[in-house]
């Protein structure tokens, strides 16, 4: 077994020093008790500290699972999880039974789980919401920060400005880069600006980047981010994450820009928001980017091995952003419409990709009724 010692960073304004590799527990519920035991354990000696669940998985069995793995143990780790509730009732609840299945009497933050829009925020930010909970537990020594997590990056900006929070969670990877640029240059520069600790998920993109753990993770590691928290459910998988965080450098630019021009998974289909493409009246980058938004890019009408096409069909509508997609689409429209039938000619793309066609794809995909394709559609 090799002698790993994961390093730590800094979480936010917390003060927290937390270790980058963070034990996510969504896919504990996978798992029997033995391996998530065994996998706290080489991740505890590997230094790692930070372990993340939900109440929400698998109602309950990740926070069972983890609390009997960290029983005896609970002062060497920093203890999250997550409540769906928007109202008080609910997330008091919530608290309480995450405390009980953990077995510990705090949590050193307690996340908003999964933010999806503005009423999100303001039920929670009104009387009787999920922010009354959370001042109540934080009075009594129940929850020591407050966090929040999105699938839907810019309801951050009006949760930073309704809710107190010491912590945010979302997407870092190489393929969010394509899908959702507004991470990297609206929100966490937001985020940072009022010190609030980044907690970044899905380094490999729900297991997207399996090809590419090592870029994946030297990617990641680069943006603004404290901790990632991954979803290791096998001593194997810990082990890779474990090579790759403990073995990092900091990459140059022209590294990073290398790692979106090789990645295997994003080949000759997938815009890279260079925006080399864009033109005066025919914004291309941003028609791409709210593809990316619809179906992360994933169906491209190619034929493909049938697990990785499999694995494309189970994440491309994961965080149901389809309609959203579609709606911010609609001042696009014409103007893609008019350039399909007038067969306009379009500039080249520096990777190689065929904009002709992902236009007509990303046009048919965007004014669908948001489940394209069906399989009978022309394109």
């Amino acid at each position: 077994m090799s002698a790993y010692r994961i390093p730590r960073r800094t979480l936010g304004k917390t003060g927290l020093e937390v270790s980058v590799l963070g034990l996510g527990g969504f896919h504990q519920v996978e798992i029997g008790q033995d391996l998530v035991t065994a996998i706290v354990d080489r991740y505890l000696a590997a230094d790692g500290n930070y372990v993340e669940v939900a109440r929400g998985y698998g109602h309950g069995a990740a926070e069972r699972k983890l609390g009997r793995a960290l029983e005896g143990r609970r002062e060497q780790v920093v203890l999250v999880s997550k409540t769906a509730q928007r109202e008080a009732e609910g997330a008091w609840r919530e608290l309480n039974e995450s405390l009980e299945a953990l077995r510990t009497d705090h949590l050193d933050l307690l996340l908003y789980h999964c933010l999806t829009d503005v009423d999100d925020v303001e039920t929670i930010a009104g009387p009787g919401g999920a922010g009354e909970a959370m001042a109540r537990a934080r009075e009594e020594g129940l929850v020591r920060f407050a966090g929040a997590s999105v699938h839907w990056p810019m309801v951050l900006i009006p949760a930073m400005e309704q809710l107190e929070l010491d912590a945010v969670m979302y997407w870092v990877n190489y393929l969010v880069t394509c899908n959702y640029p507004e991470l990297y240059t609206v929100i966490a520069p937001a985020v940072r600006k009022k010190g609030l600790g980044i907690i970044g998920m899905k380094p490999v993109g729900d297991g997207y980047l399996h090809r590419s753990v090592g870029p994946a993770f030297t990617y990641a590691l680069a943006r603004e981010v404290d901790v990632l928290a991954c979803g290791f459910n096998s001593l194997e998988m810990l082990e890779a994450d474990l090579e790759a965080v403990c073995n990092w450098q900091r990459p140059s630019e022209e590294e990073l820009a290398q790692i979106l021009a090789d990645a295997p998974e994003l080949g000759d289909y997938i815009c890279r928001q260079c925006g080399k493409c864009r033109m005066e009246d025919l914004d291309l980058p941003k028609v791409f980017e709210l593809e990316g938004k619809f179906d992360r890019q994933m169906f491209d009408g190619r034929p493909t091995t049938a697990p990785d096409y499999a694995l494309r069909m189970r994440l491309r509508f994961w965080f149901n952003n389809q309609a959203r997609a579609i709606e911010l689409y609609k001042p696009y429209a014409n103007a893609v419409a008019e350039a399909l039938d007038t067969g306009r000619e379009l500039p080249p793309c520096p990777y190689g990709i065929d904009l002709d066609r992902k236009l007509l794809l990303a046009h048919r995909k965007l004014t669908s009724d948001g489940h394209y394709p069906s399989g009978n559609e022309d394109f």
